[in-house]
């Protein structure tokens, strides 16, 4: 089979297309002939490898994909051949306490599919069956590779961190990003009022147009938190998502109400940033971590997906050959939504 393999860790040069072995099922996996994968920003980071964390070389990068099912391992008998499948990437142990409550990516061995196994930027792969979900007919390969990850990230954040309410006010960072595009869906979903951030007027233009927020705000001409405050008459918002860091921190602070939340699942602009544990402690505001989400919550925001109500917003299609220059695009940020891989069969 053809895939896109690395041997060292780097840039987007390190990406070959090359020919291997196609993977036979193990118990309890399913072989997927993948007609798509999406593409996400953890993708570059495990490409250039993380600090104290041990990279599976050479290895097939890719988290989310869909396709149809090939071959069942042994112990493995909820699909069957033919059947048109998603994806779910995240991967707990299933037997510890964590798992046994409900709170699969809270468990210790918590991992993502393409990280320490073969991923999706290939022509097959074996995925554990439980890890699969069907797609009807009607659900494009394209999208369906592009839903997963991003989706519960944004679900997880919005519905079990922040226990968002209906009509709530909401700011969303950076407009262009897959969990951005997926956080504002799902927030106007429920009727709340929704502001961003973009600093391109083409993305501004986007958000408003793609995805129908109430204010994108240029954040390299205006102070978010100014900006916030004028359009919330000095109040601020409810929820605040964020997966940018860096020095835009301290004025998410001040952006949000008294008592709102900031949920942050990612740091693209820096890890580290300057605080200021005023605003958290005076003004009573809740900081949440957040790292995908769980089985249930992955079943809540699926059914939305096969309901219309949620679909992913589709930047780009490369050929799977032209991998390095859909993560250029990407590290690049000339992206708006999810970059796909087009799967050659």
């Amino acid at each position: 089979m053809y895939a896109i393999q690395y041997n060292e860790l780097g840039q987007s040069d390190v990406l070959n297309y090359v020919s291997v072995d196609k993977p036979s099922p193990k118990q309890g996996e399913v072989l997927i002939q993948l007609k798509a994968a999406s593409l996400n920003h953890l993708d570059l980071h495990f490409r250039r490898g993380l600090p104290g964390m041990k990279s599976p070389l050479p290895h097939i990068p890719g988290s989310d994909g869909a396709g149809i099912v090939i071959e069942n391992g042994s112990n493995s008998a909820k699909f069957n051949k033919g059947d048109r499948v998603l994806i779910n990437p995240g991967m707990p142990c299933g037997h510890c306490q964590r798992c046994q409550n409900q709170q699969e990516n809270l468990c210790h061995q918590y991992h993502l599919f393409g990280r320490e196994n073969n991923g999706t930027y290939a022509q097959y792969a074996c995925v554990p069956e439980q890890n699969l979900l069907p797609i009807p007919q009607n659900t494009d390969f394209h999208s369906a590779a592009a839903f997963a990850l991003t989706y519960l990230t944004a679900w997880s954040m919005l519905m079990g961190k922040a226990k968002l309410k209906p009509k709530q006010k909401v700011l969303v960072m950076g407009a262009g990003s897959g969990v951005s595009c997926a956080a504002i869906q799902i927030a106007k979903h429920h009727e709340c009022t929704v502001y961003t951030t973009a600093s391109t007027e083409e993305k501004r233009q986007k958000a408003k147009d793609l995805l129908h927020v109430d204010a994108c705000i240029d954040y390299t001409q205006v102070a978010i938190d100014k900006e916030i405050r004028s359009l919330t008459n000095k109040q601020g918002v409810d929820v605040i998502i964020d997966h940018v860091g860096g020095e835009q921190w301290v004025p998410l602070l001040k952006s949000a109400r008294n008592g709102g939340k900031i949920i942050s699942c990612g740091a693209t602009a820096g890890f580290d940033p300057k605080t200021d544990l005023r605003h958290i402690f005076y003004r009573q505001v809740q900081v949440l971590g957040s790292t995908m989400g769980t089985w249930q919550e992955m079943q809540d925001v699926y059914q939305l997906f096969l309901d219309g109500h949620l679909k992913p917003i589709i930047d780009s299609v490369f050929p799977l050959k032209e991998a390095a220059k859909a993560q250029d695009k990407m590290e690049n940020r000339q992206s708006f939504g999810k970059i796909v891989l087009a799967i050659p069969q």
